[in-house]
């Protein structure tokens, strides 16, 4: 069963392609589950310090066998296993779910802004 966690500012247009891959998957795969966790981009960056030291990523490497730092130019967004193991980014993401399950999506920029609009404005009115 696969679990992962994505994390990410909700009025970031990268978020809502991880976010729109992750429903997809989902959707057509029945041991494929996610948890979203859209933040207010103010909280963001508080965030990804405290979420990385409780996790204890600083000294483990992610699944692509590189460190990443806790800040957010190198993690934009953040995924992880449930199980605890980092993925990383967007980019890093996509890359798996490519290889694992031969999966990629596309979408236009304007709908990803569309849709990270709609995820704000979620957020914003809980």
């Amino acid at each position: 069963m696969a679990h992962f966690v994505i994390a990410g500012r909700a009025n970031d247009p990268e978020y809502a392609k991880a976010e729109m891959l992750a429903h997809h998957l989902h959707a057509n795969l029945p041991d494929f589950h996610v948890e979203l966790v859209p933040k207010h981009p103010d909280q963001w960056d508080e965030y990804v310090q405290t979420t990385f030291a409780q996790r204890r990523w600083a000294h483990r490497m992610a699944s692509d066998r590189t460190y990443k730092q806790p800040d957010s130019t190198s993690l934009p967004q953040m995924i992880w296993r449930k199980s605890g193991e980092l993925i990383g980014n967007t980019k890093d993401f996509m890359r798996m779910m490519n290889e694992t399950y031969n999966e990629q999506m596309t979408l236009d920029d304007d709908m990803l802004s569309d849709i990270s609009n709609e995820i704000m404005t979620q957020l914003s009115s809980n």
